[in-house]
C-alpha cells in the first residue's frame, strides 16, 4: 500500500466551554439529508467498499430476507435451525460468507443435541457440592472445555453441520479467557466454584480452539472473545462485540473511565493486517417505535462506530456491523453509509489533538472519541455526504464524520 504525507490538519479550537453556539453534529450529518441528497454512491470512480457483516437469527429464511442479506452483506452470522434454507442466500450470492452459531461452553434443553449432551454428566462444570454450573441470566449450563469428550462431541456436530449444508464456518460463542466468579453471574455464589476451574480454563480452552479447527479443516473458525492473542492465533478470527460502542449500551453510555476505545481501534489493526477475520460488531439500544430525533442519534452512534472501524481496519477480511437484524428502526442492520466509497487508506490513523483521523483515496475519516467539543482545519476542501463542501468540521464529543474528496 502507497503511502501519503499527513494533510495538514490543524486543530483549532479545543474543549469549548460553552456549547449554545455549536450547531448540531447531525447538521453536518443527519439521516434526513443523506436520504434526500442522493450523493452516496454517485461517485465518478467506482473505489472500494467496507465489508459488512450482520447477524441473523432466525429460524428460517425467507426469499425476502435472504435476498436482502445477499445483497448487501458480504458476511452473516445465522443459527444452525437455518441450516434448511441458507442455500437462498447462497444462490442469490455465492459469495456471501456464511457462519453457524454454536456456543463453545454452554447447552441447554433447547438444543437438538440436548439429549445426548445431558447423558455425560462429566461434561459439564460443577460447583463444589457436584451440581452443574448454571448461567444466572442465560440459564444455561456451563460446559467443560477441557474434557476431551466435549471437545469431540462439539467439534464433530459442527464438523456434520458444515459439510452437510453450506455453510463457510462456524460461529463459536463465548469462547471465555477466564471463568468470571462474580456473584451474579452464576445461580450459586462464587465461593463455591472451585478454583481449579480458572487455574486451567485459558489452557483448556486454547486446547478447544485448536481442536475444533483441526477438525473442520479449512471451513472457518470465529471465536467470539476478548483474547486478542493465542486465541486468534489458534484459529480464523475473532468477533468484538463491542467494538467502539456495544450495542447493549443506551445512546448516551459511553463509560470512558474504563471503556478502551483506542485499544479497540488498535487491536482491530493488528488482528485485520495478521489477515485475520474481524468482525468489529457494535450497536445500541433502540426504543421501540423511536421518533425522528431519536433515529438521527441512532445514525450519528453508526458514523461514530463506522468511522472508528475504517481507522483501524487493514486487509480484506475485516467487516464491520451495527445490530441486528430485527434492529429497531427498521434498517435491518443495513445502512446507507456502509456504502461510502473511500478506497484504499493512505496511511494509518494519526492525532490531531484529541482527535483522530486517517486519509483514504478517496476521502478522509475523524472521529473524536472523548467528551469534548472540537472544531478541525481540514487543510484542503471535502464534501460531506449530504453533498455539503466544508474545509473545517466541528465534532461534538463522542462523534464522527465520513468526508469525500470533492
Amino acid at each position: 500500500m502507497g503511502k501519503a504525507a499527513l494533510s495538514l490538519v490543524t486543530l483549532v479550537v479545543s474543549c469549548l466551554l460553552s456549547v449554545q453556539t455549536l450547531p448540531s453534529f447531525s447538521s453536518y450529518f443527519s439521516s434526513r439529508s443523506i436520504t434526500t441528497s442522493g450523493f452516496i454512491g454517485e461517485t465518478t470512480v467506482e473505489l472500494p467498499r467496507p465489508r459488512k457483516h450482520v447477524i441473523a437469527y432466525v429460524g428460517t429464511f425467507i426469499d425476502e430476507r435472504a435476498n436482502f442479506i445477499a445483497s448487501h452483506f458480504e458476511m452473516v452470522v445465522t443459527g444452525f435451525e437455518t441450516a434448511s434454507t441458507i442455500g437462498k442466500i447462497k444462490s442469490a450470492n455465492p459469495n456471501v460468507t456464511v457462519l453457524g452459531y454454536m456456543d463453545i461452553m454452554a447447552m441447554g434443553p433447547s438444543r437438538d443435541d440436548w439429549a445426548e449432551v445431558d447423558q455425560h454428566e462429566d461434561w459439564f462444570l460443577h460447583d463444589m457440592h457436584g451440581n452443574r454450573l448454571i448461567h444466572s441470566y442465560w440459564a444455561w449450563y456451563a460446559m467443560d472445555v477441557g474434557n476431551p469428550d466435549w471437545r469431540s462431541h462439539y467439534a464433530n456436530y459442527v464438523k456434520d453441520k458444515l459439510d452437510t449444508y453450506p455453510y463457510d464456518g462456524v460461529f463459536a460463542d463465548d469462547v471465555w479467557e477466564w471463568v468470571d466468579y462474580h456473584n451474579t453471574v452464576w445461580t450459586v455464589d462464587s465461593s463455591l466454584v472451585p478454583p481449579e476451574i480458572q487455574q486451567r480454563w485459558h489452557n483448556d480452552m486454547l486446547e478447544m480452539i485448536r481442536f475444533v479447527k483441526e477438525t473442520i479443516g479449512n471451513k472457518l473458525l470465529i471465536v467470539n472473545t476478548s483474547n486478542d492473542y493465542d486465541y486468534v492465533n489458534a484459529c480464523d478470527g475473532k468477533m468484538e462485540e463491542s467494538f467502539a460502542h456495544p450495542h447493549w449500551w443506551s445512546l448516551d453510555e459511553f463509560h470512558d473511565e474504563w471503556y478502551d476505545w483506542k485499544g479497540k481501534v488498535d487491536n482491530l489493526k493488528k488482528i485485520s493486517q495478521k489477515g485475520k477475520y474481524y468482525l468489529a460488531h457494535s450497536g445500541t439500544k433502540i426504543p421501540n417505535n423511536p421518533t425522528e430525533a431519536e433515529l438521527d442519534r441512532v445514525r450519528d452512534m453508526v458514523i461514530y462506530c463506522l468511522a472508528s472501524y475504517l481507522l483501524g481496519v487493514s486487509g480484506e477480511k475485516a467487516s464491520f456491523g451495527f445490530n441486528n437484524i430485527y434492529s429497531k428502526d427498521g434498517s435491518q442492520g443495513y445502512y446507507r453509509e456502509f456504502d461510502v466509497s473511500l478506497g484504499s487508506h493512505l496511511n494509518e490513523y494519526y492525532n490531531i489533538g484529541l482527535v483522530y483521523a486517517r486519509d483514504f483515496e478517496g476521502g478522509k475519516v475523524l472521529v473524536n472519541p472523548t467528551t469534548s467539543f472540537y472544531t478541525v482545519d481540514l487543510g484542503a476542501e471535502y464534501k460531506t455526504l449530504d453533498g455539503e463542501i466544508i474545509s473545517n468540521v466541528m465534532l461534538d464529543g463522542h462523534s464522527g464524520i465520513i468526508l469525500l474528496r470533492p
